[in-house]
């Protein structure tokens, strides 16, 4: 069964990830005073990678049986719908890099280009990661292996505070584990909506209480688990809109930074200096000029080639025509 419900919450939670990657830029670009940065800085990266690395935990379904090829079709399906987005929109992102000296070390080389997905940067090393969290998931199958690496995970960064890239995805870990474990069923009746939202501010009350950095201590991990507990129950009876924006969340992840740190860039070199103005009107570019592309590459069937759309429904759809034919 599927519930609607995720989808308003990924549509929600892409929203804050365009926005924070928004806010990030405007603070190195230094018109953003540092408290106020530092606030809602804390206050978004709590939850909105955690709950997509949730949501994905909760609806991930591992090959029933090993035999027959089917792990090895389920790791290449997995790739290919993972890997190759990353790899080619990583690519893109370099290329404008190359040609236009943007980011935060300005112009790069033909050859940094080329190797610009390896290790992943920006924001694909959570396309990495979330195939890693898979292909551990269909390899070591059941609960008790997935409590165990959530559990493990989340010990390895309580005590040895790993960093980079390596840090963001062990950081990252516990949360599509603890997806796998508790499933979706749960929220089939929905959840009480008061209680999610008190849910959802005492745990962003208590994390800026305490000043964690998601997420480096056990309490920083409860604070985020209760917030995307939290924030699942306030979005599940989000609008048909919502959740429309939810289906393609693939398509403004990979592509977003391109459109959003444009416009950013764009609006204070012509002297754009209200922090508002900007935010929004760089959040909505970042959202809004993607799903356009999005649209224009499905009418020339473009979709799945850039990565927008599992590659597999492309075969699926060609099947079924064969078959009515």
């Amino acid at each position: 069964m599927r519930i609607k419900g995720l989808d308003a919450a990924r549509g929600v939670a892409i929203v804050f990830v365009v926005f924070g990657h928004v806010w990030r830029g405007l603070d190195g670009q230094h018109l953003i005073d540092a408290r106020l940065f530092e606030t809602i800085d804390r206050a978004v990266y709590l939850f909105h990678m955690p709950v997509f690395f949730l949501i994905s935990g909760m609806l991930f379904k591992a090959p029933e049986k090993l035999r027959d090829g089917r792990l090895k079709s389920g790791l290449a399906r997995s790739a290919l719908n993972l890997l190759w987005p990353m790899c080619l929109w990583a690519w893109i992102e370099g290329c404008v890099h190359l040609l236009t000296g943007a980011g935060n070390k300005g112009r790069i080389s033909p050859f940094e280009v080329l190797s610009y997905p390896f290790p992943p940067k920006s924001v694909f090393w959570f396309l990495l990661a979330l195939f890693l969290f898979q292909a551990a998931a269909m390899v070591l199958r059941g609960r008790l292996a997935a409590a165990a690496i959530a559990l493990g995970s989340m010990a390895a960064v309580v005590l040895a505070q790993p960093q980079g890239l390596t840090g963001q995805i062990v950081q990252h870990a516990p949360f599509f584990f603890a997806g796998v474990l508790v499933g979706s069923r749960w929220l089939e009746n929905g959840l009480p909506l008061a209680a999610c939202l008190a849910a959802f501010l005492l745990a962003e009350g208590v994390a800026w209480a305490l000043a964690v950095s998601p997420f480096d201590t056990v309490p920083a991990y409860l604070c985020g688990f209760v917030a995307c507990v939290g924030f699942l129950g306030i979005c599940l009876k989000g609008s048909a809109l919502v959740r429309k924006l939810g289906e393609r969340t693939m398509p403004i992840y990979l592509t977003h930074i391109i459109f959003a740190a444009g416009m950013r860039v764009v609006l204070t070199r012509f002297g754009v200096k209200d922090v508002a103005v900007v935010v929004l009107v760089s959040t909505v570019a970042g959202v809004g000029l993607p799903l356009i592309l999005f649209a224009v590459s499905k009418r020339f069937g473009l979709a799945g080639v850039l990565g927008f759309e599992p590659l597999r429904r492309r075969r699926a759809v060609a099947a079924a025509a064969v078959s009515a034919g």
